[in-house]
């Protein structure tokens, strides 16, 4: 299993600007039980989920305006550290991106949550006479004197390319999944040679970043959505329909990067396009930010920023199987933790240092290094029993 130890984690996704609270205030739009989520709408009509205790969620109700002191993790959602209630708000502008469209209902998702408004024969729908589609964008005004909002105006304003939401998984075969998120079910397309991490089970709470093409979703990443997993990675789309990733290198070729966000999600992999310059000291194990869009169908990288400075010495572990090993390297097969196949992690072997006896191609091995001058660098490895001592 390939790990950064948590001090590195620590140093790297969580900056300076986001490690003291930011202070926002924002009415509640609807409430998410099983995440510990507030969906929260500024009054520019940005909708985000703010990770609450349980006490702050039964205690506060749809409609309730909020001072909130938070800072952001790095799935996009908020980590609330106070807040205050102001009042009741009647009514709140909301910009979201509809999943499904219903007679009567709609689900659709702001700020990695999917949750339905409801539609009356009131609702007076702007613009455009054509039925909603997954991937409408849409401006609308919503009625907060019940539990479930009720949209009394709606208009589509645009198309986005790519949508961000939460659910529950109810289906799993080879070419799809199927979330439910207040109960609508969404269908979600597996690309080819795509297979889920096997953490991601039938009944699992998951947040999905998917690109839409007609009425199709295909997935772009995954990252469980549970109370251990709230702070540990995960990826997001920014404001400019962007997939933001923040984690270690596990993969990197010419023309693609793998990151994997944490434990709990599934590596995001970028095409690099041509003429992409990547940082100096660019290597497996370098621990990232990265940025992309969808060009012709293909998430592909238009920013790529290291977060460790010049000095740190970023752990890296590797435990599987190797697959490489010369005199200057040693490649490594990783697992993900339950028995299924992770990435490859590549340990540069510096000058002098010895070798286990009996190390061959097939051995199991738990080996650890660290980021010498970008490079990940071998600096302890043992050969591994059956047994896995």
């Amino acid at each position: 299993m390939l790990k950064l130890t948590l001090a590195a984690i620590a140093v790297a996704l969580i900056t300076p600007a986001l490690a003291h609270g930011a202070t926002m205030r924002a009415t509640v739009v609807a409430k998410q039980a099983k995440r510990h989520a507030l969906v929260v709408a500024t009054r520019h009509g940005d909708v985000m989920s703010a990770r609450v205790s349980l006490r702050q969620l039964h205690n506060t109700r749809v409609g309730t305006r909020l001072t909130l002191v938070s800072r952001r993790l790095a799935d996009g959602s908020l980590h609330v550290v106070r807040m205050r209630a102001l009042g009741k708000a009647a009514r709140a502008h909301i910009h979201v991106v509809v999943v499904k469209a219903r007679a009567r209902r709609l689900l659709v998702a702001g700020g990695g949550t999917a949750f339905a408004l409801g539609l009356s024969r009131r609702t007076r729908v702007l613009a455009s006479a054509a039925p909603m589609h997954p991937g409408d964008e849409i401006d609308a005004t919503v009625d907060l004197s019940r539990e479930q909002a009720l949209s009394t105006t709606v208009q589509v304003s645009g198309e986005a390319p790519l949508i961000e939401f939460s659910g529950v998984v109810t289906a799993i075969d080879s070419t799809s999944i199927t979330l439910a998120s207040d109960g609508l079910a969404t269908v979600v397309r597996l690309p080819g040679g795509v297979v889920l991490p096997p953490i991601v089970r039938l009944g699992s709470e998951v947040e999905v970043v998917a690109s839409i093409s007609g009425s199709t979703l295909t997935l772009a990443a995954i990252k469980l959505d549970d109370e251990s997993s709230q702070d540990n990675g995960g990826s997001s789309v920014g404001d400019q329909d962007q997939v933001e990733a923040e984690g270690f290198v596990t993969g990197l070729d010419s023309g693609s990067i793998t990151i994997q966000p944490g434990d709990n999600a599934s590596p995001v992999n970028f095409a690099i396009p041509a003429g992409f310059a990547p940082p100096p000291g660019l290597a497996l194990g370098s621990i990232v930010e990265a940025r992309g869009e969808m060009a012709n169908g293909v998430l592909t990288l238009t920013r790529l920023e290291l977060k460790t400075e010049d000095g740190d010495r970023a752990e890296l572990e590797a435990e599987g199987a190797v697959t490489a090993l010369d005199s200057g390297s040693i490649t490594i097969q990783t697992s993900d933790g339950d028995g299924g196949s992770g990435g490859h992690m590549t340990f540069a072997i510096p000058a002098g240092f010895t070798l286990p006896n009996g190390l061959s191609v097939g051995s199991a091995v738990d080996a650890k290094g660290t980021m010498v001058g970008g490079i990940a660098t071998l600096s302890e490895i043992e050969i591994q029993n059956e047994d896995g001592s």
